[in-house]
């Protein structure tokens, strides 16, 4: 109860403050302080050098001591990124996969995204399950490993941060328009303006796409518009008032059903079934519609050359309402194979509230040059759901008996049964009201022992008090149970990084890091936090006035107390997990114009303890020492460009996917894969026209299924996408 009274009392106190103390003028602020890179009218593709995700500083690249991802806005047009998928993909350690066809979903070396690693926009926290829309995006950023010392519990493997189109003093308007395979059109518009007083700007973006997807009965519409306005209240200070709001209708899509053979012993083998690609299993009631608000106010001070003061309050709401029909496989049956499914619908409310209040302070200790980011985070994320599955009422051919609470289907001649609701009653499955309520306080150093070693410490204190009202059905007595969970948890995440600049071309560094996550509130027994550790040694090397990065890492992550499901969905903590690996980056600028981005990802991941429990046998399967599902052990990605006097320019890469398992049992595995793609655009006056390419040698792969194990979906075939753009 007192932490809930604190938590309120420094949100209220956040909401009034800032209004009367801490704001900054952009133009005056000290290079280092920020929390988000911003660089507006840079049209030319060039080599990123600063970060500030790791450090919540704008940092260069060569002197931090981590891994990090950049891909910067003229990246994102060359490529034509749409989500952020097409964004990550530029990445080293990033296997882009896929959700359900309703939402973004990755692996950050070898630790998949929705249970280890956090996706921010602008700083604030964001819902683990959405599309994010690059529209609006100025610059994507990807911080590798723990990332709990300054972003709090979750960010096991890795964060990636959302830096958005900001208001800038000047007049403008863009407006672009696409068109593309699978009768996809694409609008957008990005429109600014200015006070002749200097102090107020504007900033509009908006976005419209529709698209039928190349797989059959995937539509998908998606609408967003992004306001902003920035006041500069005086010479020193100034606040930004951001409001998004997104709205995403799309068809779910499981994939293709992973199909089990019988063997001369009547064992079940499985295997890829031989069915069209563009062939769909999903139901006619199976849709997916998501509504996403955002609000951030960033309100700064500079009160010197040496002290600073920022505040964000943050709001950001997810509604999603779906029904879907998940894949469970084809199973053989006296009229062939059936395909067996179970269509659950969701209710989802998902409400992330915070306050983010910092003090960014220069000062020395002798010879030693410190630059301090200190700041407590309050937080509310609230998570109010009701899950609940179907069962087919009337009799069918593959369920004679009706009333169950699986929906099968022909794999070979798939007539659907189901028309309507009202064919269906739906069970309870489960529900649940959770509220976490956060007071986080953390600080970031970087002390300048010498010109040529840098020390970075720094952590984050966590007290979560945590509040779940839930209803689970119980397969055992075909009832729901009712339960209340409280829990509360006090975690400190540390993390200690080290900058050696023998030369002034080369830095060695090395960083290590813990982070924390509360467990699943399906967890039976003693619910314990998961938990990672990484080590991670590197070095930068960049010459040529800039022109020539190279950047080789080695880590070494682990997790423990992994929640793994079993059938009824009851969670154990039986999990371990290991990765070591090695990445190796190059960027290159070889004349002007030219660009070239190289990188090259080697991954052993390992369960170094795994047990499933079968509810049916009632017995632990053991997977200790297999590879995790989708974790290839290699990763390569290749892209250049050429723009010849800023009116033609070109483009091409690669990116190569090594093989990887389905499933922790390792039986089936997806081959490895090459695509390609290629842009060109010519420019002519205030007009701009793109032609993108992508996976050009139509290259057929598989990709993850959106009902995990049990179904694969295939890759996106040959697609051709023609934009015109428009700027004033």
């Amino acid at each position: 109860m007192k932490i809930r009274k604190k938590l309120y009392g420094l949100l209220i106190v956040s909401l009034i403050v800032p209004f009367s103390l801490f704001a900054q003028d952009e133009d005056d602020i000290n290079y280092w302080w920020a929390d988000t890179v911003t660089v507006e009218g840079l049209k030319n593709l060039q080599i990123p050098s600063v970060n500030a995700i790791a450090t919540k500083m704008i940092l260069p690249l060569q002197n931090t001591p981590a891994s990090v991802g950049v891909v910067t806005r003229p990246m994102l047009e060359r490529q034509h990124a749409v989500v952020l998928s097409d964004a990550l993909k530029n990445i080293s350690g990033v296997n882009v996969q896929h959700g359900t066809g309703t939402h973004d979903f990755f692996l950050i070396r070898g630790f998949e995204s929705l249970s280890g690693a956090m996706v921010l926009t602008d700083g604030a926290t964001e819902p683990e399950v959405s599309f994010y829309n690059m529209y609006n995006i100025n610059r994507v950023e990807v911080l590798k490993g723990p990332a709990a010392f300054l972003y709090g519990g979750n960010p096991l493997s890795g964060a990636v941060n959302l830096s958005r189109k900001q208001p800038v003093f000047s007049n403008f308007a863009e407006l672009g328009a696409s068109y593309g395979e699978f009768n996809t059109y694409q609008s957008t518009a990005d429109v600014g303006w200015h006070n002749e007083e200097g102090n107020v700007a504007l900033r509009l973006n908006g976005m419209w796409q529709d698209s039928e997807n190349y797989r059959d009965d995937k539509e998908h519409n998606t609408y967003a518009f992004n306001p902003s306005i920035t006041w500069k209240m005086s010479e020193k200070a100034s606040a930004t008032l951001n409001f998004e709001y997104v709205r995403s209708n799309r068809a779910p899509d499981s994939g293709l059903p992973i199909q089990y053979v019988p063997d001369a012993n009547f064992q079940l083998n499985p295997t890829f079934s031989d069915v069209p690609s563009k062939r769909s299993y999903q139901t006619p009631l199976d849709d997916s519609e998501q509504d996403m608000f955002r609000l951030r106010l960033d309100y700064k001070r500079q009160f010197n050359a040496n002290i600073q003061l920022r505040n964000k309050f943050y709001m950001t709401r997810l509604d999603w309402q779906s029904t879907g029909a998940i894949l469970n496989g084809a199973f053989p049956g006296q009229a062939g194979f059936s395909v067996i499914r179970t269509l659950n619908t969701l209710d989802d409310v998902q409400t992330y509230t915070g306050n983010q209040l910092e003090a960014l302070v220069t000062y020395n200790t002798g010879s030693v040059k410190h630059n301090l980011v200190t700041g407590i985070e309050a937080a509310r994320l609230a998570d109010d759901f009701d899950l609940d599955l179907a069962a087919f009422s009337a009799p069918s051919e593959f369920n004679p008996a009706g009333s169950n609470l699986v929906l099968a289907i022909d794999l070979n001649n798939p007539v659907e049964f189901i028309q309507s609701r009202d064919q269906l009653s739906f069970v309870d499955f489960a529900g649940g009201d959770a509220t976490s309520l956060i007071l986080a306080p953390y600080f970031i150093n970087q002390a300048e022992i010498t010109e040529a070693v840098q020390l970075f410490f720094g952590g984050r204190f966590d007290m979560i008090n945590y509040d779940d009202d839930r209803s689970d059905f119980s397969f055992q007595t075909f009832q729901n149970v009712s339960s209340e969970n409280s829990r509360n948890y006090k975690r400190f995440s540390p993390m200690v990084g080290l900058v050696v600049s023998p030369t002034a071309d080369l830095s060695l560094y090395a960083n290590a890091g813990q982070s924390f996550r509360p467990p699943s509130t399906l967890v039976v027994g003693d619910p314990k936090p998961e938990e990672s550790t990484q080590y991670e040694v590197g070095a930068k090397f960049n010459t040529l006035g800039g022109k020539l990065n190279t950047t080789v890492a080695v880590f070494q992550l682990e997790r423990k107390n992994i929640g793994i499901p079993d059938q009824t969905g009851v969670v154990q903590q039986n999990g371990d997990q290991e990765s070591k690996g090695l990445e190796f980056e190059l960027a290159v600028q070889p004349a002007d114009g030219f660009n070239a981005f190289f990188n090259y990802t080697y991954t052993d991941a390992e369960l170094t303890k795994f047990s499933e429990f079968d509810a049916i046998t009632q017995f632990p399967v053991v997977y200790d020492g297999q590879t995790p599902a989708f974790a290839p052990k290699a990763i390569l990605n290749f892209w250049a460009t050429k723009d010849f006097a800023d009116k033609f320019g070109v483009g091409a890469g690669f990116r190569y996917v090594g093989d990887q398992f389905i499933d922790e049992d390792n039986v089936l595995k997806i081959d490895s894969y090459t695509t390609f793609d290629a842009s060109l655009f010519y420019t002519f006056e205030n007009f701009r026209l793109s032609l993108n390419v992508k996976n050009l040698t139509d290259e057929d792969y598989l990709r993850r299924g959106g009902s995990g194990s049990s179904s694969v979906t295939p890759g996106n075939p040959r697609a051709i996408y023609t934009s015109l753009d428009f700027s004033l």
